[in-house]
């Protein structure tokens, strides 16, 4: 019979800890205009500045100036300190016990959403996380972890396309973890020699900065040459897959759908029905053309039957516009 465990989480409990200083008198919690704002938990006890404060049950302690990435530490963290002033005693920064409510800084990186972890299950080795925004009015979406992550209700995280950043607890320090679904159909995609070139130029640059020392480079050639999928060539770098970088599309197969539409604008706007379709079909030809050459990553008959299909329904929008084009030209 097969079996699996499920933990589910609760909102984290605050370990006690010696406060140097008389609570702060605001203690009002943000309002939820203040959607995406996060407020600092704590007093620095050197210079007196607002700070993010994070703490473990080991002893570990760290600050920050703003939370998300790149997660810039408070300068203070170089001088060893005892006691800290902490609003309602809690030890990580939390949708509870604001004290005033403050714009995210120029340090934090905005392209990183915030979120609160509204839920958190680990099922098979897996987390299953629901997220909402930090305003709790507009739910956010579900993440699937291969891993288990340290991670209660309440908590805050920052996401970015297939990438979550949060605070881990435990080695108290910052994390990156990968939406398990997300990756694995990233992984699948192919790779082409483009992409393999590109990645290796990329290698070259780095150690000629001093990034990375010559002796790499063979072995990762090797490696890289021999990939067939993102996944492969991910784990040729030893790095994860939603970091991967691949070759950019060319300039020319861009200006080459440009090009295919305004043919397709420009047949509909000279002539009508029959007449109008077969004088489209050099633009729906370079249309399918310049999509096939847009998705390498895609096997043949997919990438085929895709560049065909999104060739069809440009029909559509090529002749509202025509329509409207010739329309006009009638008008005058």
């Amino acid at each position: 019979m097969n079996t699996h465990h499920v933990t589910r989480s609760s909102a984290r409990s605050s370990t006690s800890f010696r406060q140097s200083y008389a609570k702060p008198s605001s203690t009002a919690a943000a309002s939820s205009s203040a959607a995406g704002w996060i407020s600092p938990n704590a007093i620095c006890p050197v210079c007196g500045a607002s700070v993010y404060f994070y703490a473990n049950q080991h002893g570990s302690r760290v600050f920050f100036d703003d939370l998300g990435p790149p997660w810039p530490k408070h300068p203070c963290v170089d001088n060893p300190v005892r006691y800290v002033t902490t609003v309602g005693g809690r030890q990580t920064p939390s949708l509870r016990d604001f004290s005033v409510e403050r714009r995210p800084s120029k340090l934090r990186d905005r392209r990183w959403k915030s979120y609160a972890v509204n839920d958190i299950t680990i099922e098979d080795g897996q987390s299953r996380i629901v997220l909402r925004s930090l305003n709790g009015s507009v739910r956010g979406p579900n993440w699937t972890v291969s891993r288990p992550l340290p991670l209660r209700v309440g908590d805050i995280v920052f996401v970015r396309a297939q990438q979550m950043s949060y605070f881990d607890i435990d080695a108290c320090e910052p994390a990156v973890a990968e939406d398990a679904k997300r990756a694995a159909e990233i992984a699948r995609k192919l790779i082409t020699e483009r992409d393999k070139q590109h990645v290796l130029a990329t290698l070259a640059a780095r150690v000629a900065a001093g990034e990375m020392t010559p002796d790499d480079m063979p072995d990762v050639t090797v490696a890289v040459q021999a990939a067939r999928t993102r996944g492969e060539l991910a784990d040729a770098l030893k790095i994860r897959v939603t970091d991967l970088k691949v070759a950019p599309p060319r300039p020319g197969d861009l200006w080459l759908l440009a090009i295919a539409f305004v043919l397709m604008v420009g047949a509909t706007s000279a002539a009508e029905g029959g007449r109008s379709f077969l004088m489209m079909l050099p633009g729906l030809l370079l249309m399918a053309t310049a999509v096939y050459r847009l998705n390498p990553d895609m096997e043949r008959g997919p990438r085929v039957a895709f560049a065909v299909m999104t060739a069809l329904v440009a029909i559509c929008p090529a002749g509202v516009l025509g329509g409207a084009i010739q329309v006009e030209i009638l008008h005058h």
